[in-house]
């Protein structure tokens, strides 16, 4: 009896998803350091306060997002990483 080999593993692959910003006003200071390293993300008003609440980020910008974020000496930006897959 002849038993064929094992077929080469399938690892499923997920495709990339992007991530959610929550941007608080209130806290916001001006500092526009998240618009210096992102600013495709993280547009300014006319004062240098961001200029958005809630923004869906599209995955070849997550990186970048999560960068302009980081740099916020305020903190007044949230990253809100979505979970699953997107065709």
């Amino acid at each position: 009896m002849t038993s064929k080999a094992p077929g080469p593993a399938t690892i499923a692959q997920e495709a990339p998803v992007g991530v959610r910003v929550r941007v608080h006003p209130g806290l916001c200071e001006g500092w526009g350091n998240c618009h210096r390293f992102a600013p495709a993300v993280y547009p300014l008003d006319a004062e240098g306060y961001i200029d958005v609440h809630l923004l869906d980020v599209p995955p070849d910008l997550a990186d970048t997002a999560r960068l302009g974020a980081e740099v916020c000496p305020a903190r007044a930006i949230t990253i809100i990483d979505q979970k699953g897959t997107r065709p």
